[in-house]
C-alpha cells in the first residue's frame, strides 16, 4: 500500500492556475480535435487507441517514434501464469495483441500442465520483428484511427471544478483537441538508465524520456512515485555452447491465444527452441564484489519482485543458485535473451558474470544490460474505469499505473480506450469486477489497495480462479464488450454459437445416465470397487486423462455422436465438468472470509508454519505489519485471497476462543 515518503511528491492543484490559463488559451490555435487521443504507442497505448476506435470514436495516438509502436522493449514473449489469462481476456475484448501473437511466434508452451485447466498459462515467444510488423499493420488498417510522431508537453484543460480534459499540446507547440485522453508512457515518465554508475535520461535504451508530460501530471497534483526495472545483457547467438544445455521444445500442436484462431502460423516442427542453464557460486562473488559500483542496485527505490534482476536475488537469497532460460529473439535474429539475468553492472563486469554460465563460457555480449527508473502515479488516484478522479475524461493505463508487463499493460489499456470513447460517446462505461475477470482483479487491486511495487498478475490473486479460466474468457466478456460497441459482430457471433452448443451438450450429457462400471467397461477401463448410478456430465467430472469428452460420448453415439465432430468443444466440456463441483465450494470459502473478517489474528501466530503455506512475500509482510484481524490482513498488498482462506482456516483451528472485535 502506498504510503506518502520521500519517493512521493504531491503538488497542490492550485500551483496549476497559471498552467491552466495558458494551456486554454492556446486553444484557438488547435489545428484538429478527436474525441479520443491516445499518448505512447506501447503494449497499453496500441490496444487503448485500437479500442476506441473499433468503438467508432475519432482517434489520435501520438508516439514520439512510428518506427517503435508495438516494441517489446524487455523479454520476447508474451503471456505465462495469470499474464496468460489476461491475454485470453484482452482477445475476449478484440484486442489485437493475442492475434498478433498468433501470427509472430517462434515457441508456444501452455504453462503449469501439471495442476488443473484453471491455472494453466498459455504462453509464448515471439519473433519482435514480427510482432511489431503484426500491430503496426493491424493499427494502420484500423478505420478512425489517425497515427502522429509528437511528443507531448502538457495537458490542456477546461475550467472547473474537477477540472475536465480539453486536449494536449505538442512540443511544437501545436495544441490537439480531446474529449478523453488516455496516458500510455509506460517507463519514459522523467525516465532514467543505469549501467553500473553511468546515469541517461532515457524511457529506454535510444528513446528520450517524457520530461515536459511528468511535469505537466506532477502540476496537476497527483501523487507520484518512482519505481524500477531491468534488463538483461544480449549475447549472440553463435557463441553460446548450447549442447551443453538442456533443451526445452514447443508443445505439439502450438495452442493459439486467440478464440478465432484453430492453430498459429507455424507448424509444430519449425518452432524454436528454448535452453536452461544456471548461475554459479563467481556470479554471486562478481555481483557482490561490485556492489558498490552499481546505483541502480543500492539506491532505495522498488523494482519488481517477481521479475528481479541477478544482483536483487543474489542479495535476498544468499549463495543460492538461479536458473536462466535462453531466449530466441525471432528467427532471424543473432541475439539471446536471458531471462532471469537482469542485471545493471558496469559493462565489463557484465561480461564476466555471463562467462561465468555454463554453455556460456565464451559468450558474446552484444548489448549490456541496464535498469531503468521511472515516475508513475498512484493507481488509488483513478476510478475502476481508469479515468483520474483529478480531471473528468483523463485516463491512465500501464506501467505510469505501477504495473509491469506486457500483458498487465494490454489489459489496462484496452478498458481505458473503451472508457475513453464511451466518455467521449456518451455511452455507459465498461467495468469489469473481480468475479468476472483477471482484469477486474487487476483494477480492483490497482485502485483499492495501491501498490509500492510493480505489479504483477498472478493466479492466486483471484478469489474466483477456478470461474476464471484461460477456456472461458469468451463467455465471460465478449457479449459484454458487444454490448458496447468494442466487439465484432464475427466474435460475438462465435462466441454465441459455442454458448448454445456448450449448454446443448451439457443438458444431454446430464441426461444420460448409467452405472458408473457399465460406463468404464464401455470405454474398456478397469472397474471401480462400487458402482454409483451417473451421468455421462458427472463421468466426464472425474480427474482422469483417461475419461474424455470423445470416449464418454462415443458410449451414446445416437444422442451424444455429434459432440465428437467439434474438438473445441469436446475440451471446453471436460473443464466444465471438472470444475463443475469446486466452483460450488470456492464460493461458500469467499462468503467464509467475508463472514470472518473481523475475526481476531492472535499476536503470537506463527506465519512461518508450514501448514499456513505462505509465500516468502507473504510472510514478510505479515511479520512486519502485524495485522490485527481477518479484514486487516486481507488489505495488504500481496496477500492472496487463497492466503486469507487459510488465514481463516489456521486461526480457528489453532485459537477456538478467537474472538470477533
Amino acid at each position: 500500500m502506498l504510503r506518502p515518503g520521500r519517493h512521493w511528491r504531491l503538488v497542490s492543484s492550485h500551483n496549476f492556475t497559471r498552467g491552466i490559463r495558458h494551456a486554454f488559451s492556446s486553444l484557438s490555435s488547435t489545428c484538429d480535435s478527436f474525441d479520443v487521443v491516445v499518448v505512447g504507442g506501447g503494449h497499453a497505448g496500441t490496444e487503448a487507441c485500437s479500442a476506441a476506435a473499433r468503438m467508432g470514436a475519432r482517434t489520435l495516438l501520438v508516439t514520439q517514434k512510428r518506427s517503435t509502436i508495438g516494441e517489446m522493449s524487455c523479454n520476447p514473449s508474451f503471456g505465462g501464469i495469470g499474464k496468460g489469462h489476461l491475454i485470453r481476456e484482452v482477445d475476449a475484448l478484440d484486442g489485437v495483441c493475442a492475434r498478433c501473437c498468433d501470427r509472430s511466434g517462434i515457441q508456444y508452451k501452455v504453462l503449469n500442465r501439471r495442476k488443473g485447466p484453471a491455472v494453466w498459462g498459455p504462453r509464448a515467444q515471439i519473433d519482435r520483428k514480427l510482432y511489431k510488423r503484426e500491430v503496426q499493420q493491424t493499427l494502420e488498417n484500423t478505420p478512425n484511427l489517425t497515427i502522429i510522431e509528437a511528443s507531448v508537453e502538457d495537458i490542456v484543460l477546461n475550467s472547473g471544478e474537477p477540472p475536465r480534459l480539453a486536449g494536449v499540446t505538442l512540443a511544437d507547440g501545436r495544441t490537439i483537441g480531446a474529449n478523453s485522453l488516455v496516458i500510455t508512457t509506460g517507463t519514459f515518465l522523467r525516465g532514467q538508465i543505469n549501467i553500473g554508475l553511468e546515469t541517461r535520461p532515457a524511457g529506454r535504451i535510444g528513446d528520450e524520456p517524457a520530461i515536459g508530460l511528468a511535469k505537466s501530471i506532477e502540476q496537476l497534483g497527483f501523487r507520484l512515485g518512482r519505481l524500477k526495472t531491468g534488463t538483461p545483457p544480449r549475447i549472440h547467438r553463435d557463441s553460446i555452447r548450447f549442447d551443453q544445455l538442456t533443451r526445452h521444445p514447443g508443445d505439439d500442436p502450438p495452442v493459439p491465444f486467440s478464440f478465432l484462431n484453430d492453430r498459429v502460423w507455424l507448424e509444430p516442427n519449425q518452432q524454436l527452441d528454448c535452453f536452461l542453464t544456471q548461475t554459479s557460486a563467481q556470479v554471486n562473488d562478481i555481483v557482490l564484489r561490485n556492489l558498490h559500483c552499481n546505483r541502480h542496485v543500492t539506491e532505495e527505490l522498488t523494482g519488481p519482485r517477481y521479475c528481479p534482476s541477478i544482483e536483487s536475488k543474489i542479495l535476498r537469497f544468499g549463495h543460492k543458485l538461479h536458473q536462466i532460460w535462453l531466449e530466441p529473439e525471432g528467427f532471424d535474429s543473432e541475439l539471446i535473451y536471458p531471462n532471469g539475468l537482469s542485471c545493471t553492472l558496469p559493462v565489463d563486469e557484465q561480461v564476466k558474470l555471463v562467462r561465468c554460465l555454463q554453455g556460456l563460457e565464451k559468450a558474446e555480449v552484444v548489448r549490456p544490460g541496464y535498469g531503468v527508473e521511472y515516475d508513475f502515479v498512484d493507481p488509488r488516484e483513478l476510478f475502476p474505469t481508469l479515468e483520474t478522479k483529478r480531471v473528468k475524461r483523463l485516463f491512465l493505463a500501464g506501467q505510469i499505473n505501477g504495473t509491469t508487463g506486457y500483458e498487465e499493460a494490454a489489459a489496462q489499456g484496452l478498458l481505458a480506450g473503451a472508457n475513453a470513447a464511451a466518455y467521449a460517446l456518451s455511452r455507459t462505461p465498461l467495468t469489469v469486477s473481480r468475479t468476472e475477470a483477471y482484469l477486474g482483479v487487476l483494477v480492483d487491486d490497482l485502485t483499492t489497495l495501491g501498490t509500492n511495487e510493480p505489479y504483477r498478475m498472478f493466479t492466486s490473486r483471484a478469489e474466483f480462479r477456478l470461474s476464471l479460466r484461460p477456456d472461458n474468457a469468451d463467455l465471460r466478456l465478449t457479449e459484454k464488450g458487444y454490448a458496447m460497441g468494442l466487439v465484432s459482430e464475427e466474435r460475438f457471433q462465435r462466441t454465441v454459437s459455442i454458448r448454445q452448443r456448450l449448454v446443448k451438450a451439457m443438458e444431454l450429457l446430464r441426461d444420460v445416465k448409467k452405472g458408473s462400471n457399465q460406463w468404464r467397461s464401455a470405454m474398456q477401463l478397469l472397474p471401480a470397487k462400487a458402482s454409483i448410478y451417473k451421468s455421462a456430465f458427472e463421468m466426464l467430472a472425474i480427474s482422469n486423462d483417461e475419461i474424455t469428452t470423445e470416449r464418454v460420448c462415443a458410449v451414446e453415439p445416437n444422442v451424444l455422436g455429434w459432440i465428437l465432430d467439434d474438438p473445441e468443444l469436446c475440451q471446453r466440456l471436460k473443464i466444465e465438468a471438472l470444475y463443475s463441483l469446486s466452483i460450488e465450494d470456492q464460493s461458500r470459502e469467499v462468503e467464509e472470509v467475508l463472514r470472518n473478517e473481523s475475526l481476531r489474528i492472535p499476536d503470537a501466530i506463527d506465519y512461518l508454519s508450514k501448514s499456513l503455506n505462505l509465500s516468502f512475500e507473504e510472510q514478510e509482510k505479515l511479520v512486519k505489519i502485524q495485522p490485527q484481524t481477518i479484514a486487516a490482513a486481507s488489505r495488504i498488498q500481496g496477500i492472496t485471497p487463497s492466503s486469507i482462506v487459510r488465514l481463516v482456516k489456521y486461526v480457528k483451528q489453532h485459537e477456538p476462543s478467537a474472538a470477533a472485535v
